[in-house]
């Protein structure tokens, strides 16, 4: 008995041990991505902003946008894991005041025994991708398709398709997916057979199209098929234009990571061949370049930069892809194309975790939206914000709907006590143009005092959960004081204009 005794007391310990090392490793996970960027270096050449008479998606009702909602699960096929209805997140970006929604379309989910003839039958799946589109219609929200999504959490094309190289992305029936692409931009483009079913009398319809998803390596992937990812955008591209031949073409989607861009350079050097085997016998070149209107990348600022050590900032991985873009506008024969000027983040929040506060996050939404498009950024994303988050959006949204040009203005603001970071949006080029002020102290250094020169002697002071306040300045300057934080300060917003948000 003594002796069983001591085995249940030492298997008591044992257990205890583990969980206390359980215990131990969670808490050091969690201390791990608590990891905030240290630096956050400016884009030497920001882009210039978008001209105010761009046709760009062809005038859809705000199209124009630069935020794009990004909220909740998918399934692949228009609806949320598990099949349930998106109306959920898609009443959340409306609430933010968003005017975009995503959905990506898994081929496999939508054509799993071989092509689908839409003139004879609408399977489920296809009905549930009508949903969708007919809630976003809606809300008045423009739908960014990810489409057709062959890799990734689609898993690969249809078996029926085959593939070049086992486990990996290429279909072996290249066509096939082109095929499929263009059968979607018949049901779902601006006049489509969805909208003359509808009778929708203004235009609207799927007109943004990004073309699978982190393809340089996430699960189902094309890694060593950057030129087969080539040929697959260049198919399906023109497939899709020659239903729209105004549709926009997003990609490639690459992760935020120091390898993403030689990904990223083997698809656009049409001669190098670096594809699969079967690529390569066929030796037929191919380049992402010119078929692509618009650069998109993922970012997720805390996530990455804790994962590799490094600060991997929204301008860093925009700086990275934007230098290999432009190396090879001009390198390679036959294939080069004009500068390119639409840069989209099109996935990403700090962490997916959610392990950052939800206050600090709320900072770190508005941080993020002001460095991005002082950048240059054409559209940023709203990924699965939670509620302090979504004031923090909907009142930045308010502020900004239009936030180019953004500006560093730190040579602007006068440092009265502790560090401070600045930028100014001008609404003209007036001298005594509208502004908005967007401030916050610099992480790490305690509270901040800014005097900024603003133009009225009244202008309003806005908070990241949305509450205003009249300020008035007592002399050339408005003096402004901004709580510090050790990783992440709220920013204030002064709205120096006259109307909503000025006397």
């Amino acid at each position: 008995m003594m002796r069983s005794h001591r085995y249940v007391k030492a298997a008591g310990c044992g257990c205890c041990c583990l969980v206390l090392a359980l215990l131990g490793l969670l808490a050091g996970v969690f201390i791990f991505l608590q990891h905030v960027p240290k630096t956050y270096p400016a884009v030497a050449s920001p882009i210039e902003p978008p001209r105010a008479d761009s046709l760009l998606g062809g005038g859809l009702d705000g199209f124009a946008s630069p935020y794009l909602g990004h909220t909740g699960s998918w399934d692949g096929k228009g609806g949320a894991m598990g099949g349930r209805p998106k109306t959920a997140d898609l009443d959340i970006e409306v609430g933010m005041g968003l005017r975009w929604t995503f959905m990506p379309v898994y081929w496999r989910a939508l054509e799993p025994n071989g092509p689908v003839d839409l003139a004879k039958e609408t399977p489920p799946a296809w009905s549930a991708l009508d949903a969708f589109i007919i809630a976003a219609h809606e809300r008045k929200l423009n739908v960014l398709f990810q489409a057709p999504v062959v890799g990734g959490n689609a898993g690969g094309p249809p078996a029926w398709a085959g593939r070049r190289e086992k486990g990996k992305s290429a279909p072996a029936n290249m066509e096939a997916a082109a095929a499929f692409a263009g059968k979607l931009a018949a049901r779902y483009a601006p006049g489509g057979t969805l909208a003359a079913k509808a009778g929708w009398q203004q235009p609207y319809g799927v007109k943004a199209w990004e073309l699978d998803n982190e393809p340089d390596g996430y699960l189902t992937h094309w890694k060593d098929q950057a030129a087969d990812y080539a040929e697959f955008v260049k198919k399906v591209a023109a497939a899709i234009r020659q239903v729209d031949p105004q549709a926009v073409m997003l990609g490639p989607g690459v992760m935020n990571n120091s390898k993403a861009p030689a990904w990223v350079e083997a698809a656009l050097d049409a001669q190098s061949l670096r594809g699969s085997p079967e690529f390569r016998t066929r030796g037929q070149p191919y380049s992402i370049g010119p078929a692509l209107d618009v650069v998109s990348f993922h970012v997720y600022e805390g996530l990455d930069s804790a994962f590799t050590g490094k600060d991997r900032t929204i301008e860093v991985a925009f700086s990275e892809i934007r230098d290999v873009f432009e190396r090879w506008q001009t390198r390679a024969p036959d294939f080069t194309y004009p500068t390119k000027q639409e840069y989209w983040q099109t996935e990403g929040n700090f962490d997916f975790l959610g392990v950052l506060s939800q206050k600090r996050r709320a900072a770190w939404r508005v941080q993020f939206f002001t460095r991005a498009f002082a950048a240059g950024i054409r559209k940023v994303v709203v990924m699965d914000a939670s509620p302090p988050e979504q004031l923090a959006v909907r009142a930045f949204l308010r502020a900004l709907p239009d936030p180019f040009p953004m500006q560093r203005a730190d040579d602007r603001v006068t440092a009265l006590s502790g560090t401070a970071v600045s930028f100014c949006h001008l609404d003209s080029t007036n001298s005594d143009a509208g502004r908005v002020w967007v401030l916050w102290a610099a992480a790490g250094t305690g509270d901040a005092e800014a005097g900024v020169p603003c133009v009225r002697k009244e202008v309003k002071r806005l908070l990241v959960d949305g509450s205003e306040t009249v300020m008035t300045r007592t002399n050339s300057l408005m003096r402004i004081h901004l709580q510090g934080d050790k990783k992440m300060a709220p920013p204030v917003l002064l709205i120096d204009r006259p109307g909503p948000f000025g006397p």
